[in-house]
């Protein structure tokens, strides 16, 4: 009795409740427990399929009701052995903000040596926006353990990538033990997933409206603003996070926050109503700029959003979305169209992190029915782009004494082309990540204390070659202090 009291507000509301544990509670639409999880094509499924025997194309999840292997979940390969998914299975439905903050809690509670619950603010409106982070050993993050985040449903009326990162965070914590490239991002990297920043806007939206840029159809917070203009641009560096704080919306001060107080290394956002990767910069610097707005990293950006787009099952296919034309499905966010106060120029300009936006439905609030062939198409994409935060350089910048030294610059110079990266800074434990391709740079770090001291503590440069085969190389710098040249300044 005590259970079913517990389950009663996700029975009432439709939702998926298995948290990885009670898996009869997805059946199919004929009442027959769906045999989850189940390896299909390549990996394991813990949500029904739309590519499953069957399906013909539909956009419906089928799944299996017979496994024919039980120690390998392989599933009968016969039509009549599969049949369509019922509305209590994972992605047959949109997930109320209430039961996913729910989900939240019970996956942090049941999995507490892999996952933490995230507080990361309140809306407008005062409901909790939450998330959670994922990783071996998450309360003590491991010494060069990269950050990588994922931020869903930032425009109210845009949930598609909400309801993939609610089953997202399913998927990472169920497969662990059964699933070696899962196992492998969790050993070593930290996810933190936040399904929604505008749960306000959600509620205020309308299922099935595919377009709608206002507050009345849920884009905006309950303060009448587009989040992804809110944040401080170029014209606000160098000023403190009080200074840039004031007079921005609750959400986007939480994101703030957080963006500033941790070391990302690499993140995304999910939007809909198009399909496409598009990477920074969203603004421009001169009034009448047109065309592409290059960052330092052009090239690193061009690689993240192209990683995304060739991975994913359509968006490399221009007829799917026809309102736009992406060569590659990829674009620059200003030569789409400039827009000023968008969070991933903010997390370029005032962090080390690197953030693109990920549109990832032609309908900005498609139907039920669409969320599982979604993200049939983006599963592979989710992962593919997580493993890109192990590209580059890591390591430490410390004293001759081996004290860590946080706040250092780290400088990177590509040797073929003579151009500078963007410098990243270190952590408050000493630690550096630059996300490079690969090819041959130098390296050094610095602390300038010439106005404090007269002194300039450097390392010295050091020659590096990443690979294909070599993609990720550590690299400690060891400080040396000298003389400015021209004394204090």
């Amino acid at each position: 009795m005590i259970l079913l009291l517990f389950l009663l507000p996700y029975l009432t509301l439709g939702q998926d409740i298995s948290f990885g544990k009670e898996k009869e509670v997805c059946e199919t639409n004929r009442g027959v427990p769906c045999k989850l999880p189940f390896f299909y094509k390549g990996h394991m499924h813990y949500e029904c399929s739309t590519f499953g025997p069957g399906s013909g194309g539909t956009l419906f999840g089928r799944c299996p009701v017979v496994l024919v292997n039980q120690t390998s979940r392989e599933p009968s390969l016969k039509r009549e052995d599969w049949a369509r998914c019922g509305r209590y299975c994972p992605l047959q439905q949109y997930t109320p903000n209430t039961v996913i903050n729910r989900m939240l809690r019970t996956v942090a509670d049941e999995n507490p040596e892999m996952v933490r619950l995230l507080k990361v603010g309140e809306s407008h409106l005062g409901q909790e926006i939450l998330g959670v982070t994922i990783s071996a050993g998450v309360h003590n993050r491991s010494i060069l353990r990269p950050m990588v985040r994922y931020v869903g449903n930032m425009h109210g009326n845009e949930p598609v990538g909400r309801e993939l990162l609610v089953n997202l965070v399913q998927v990472l914590v169920q497969g662990y033990d059964e699933d070696p490239r899962i196992r492998q991002l969790i050993d070593n990297t930290n996810i933190t997933i936040i399904p929604t920043i505008n749960p306000d806007g959600f509620d205020r939206s309308t299922e099935g409206a595919c377009s709608g840029g206002d507050y009345a159809t849920g884009r905006y917070n309950e303060g009448n603003k587009d989040l992804n203009r809110d944040f401080p641009t170029w014209q606000e560096v160098g000023r403190s996070l009080q200074e840039i704080s004031e007079g921005r919306q609750p959400e986007t001060q939480d994101m703030m926050k957080l963006i500033l107080s941790e070391p990302w290394v690499l993140s995304a956002n999910f939007h809909g109503g198009a399909v496409v990767a598009s990477y920074p910069y969203d603004d421009y610097r001169k009034i009448g700029q047109k065309g592409l707005h290059k960052t330092a990293d052009h090239t690193f950006f061009k690689h993240l959003a192209s990683t995304y787009a060739n991975n994913h099952l359509s968006m490399l296919d221009q007829t799917k979305c026809t309102r736009w034309y992406f060569t590659d499905g990829i674009t620059n966010g200003a030569e789409w169209y400039p827009l000023v106060g968008g969070m991933q120029d903010f997390n370029y300009l005032f962090s080390n992190d690197m953030e693109i936006t990920l549109e990832v439905s032609c309908c900005k609030y498609p139907k039920k029915y669409y969320l599982n062939n979604l993200w049939d198409e983006n599963r592979e994409s989710l992962f593919a782009y997580l493993e890109q935060v192990h590209r580059g350089i890591k390591g430490l910048v410390v004293l001759e004494s081996g004290e860590v030294v946080s706040g250092s610059k780290v400088e990177v110079e590509n040797l073929e082309t003579g151009e500078r990266v963007r410098e990243v800074s270190t952590s408050i434990l000493g630690e550096y990540w630059k996300l490079l391709l690969p090819g041959n740079y130098r390296v050094r770090a610095t602390v300038d204390e010439c106005s404090q001291s007269g002194s300039i503590k450097v390392s010295p440069w050091q020659q590096i070659t990443l690979t294909e085969e070599e993609k990720l190389k550590r690299l400690d710098l060891v400080l040396t202090e000298e003389n400015c040249q021209s004394g204090p300044r």
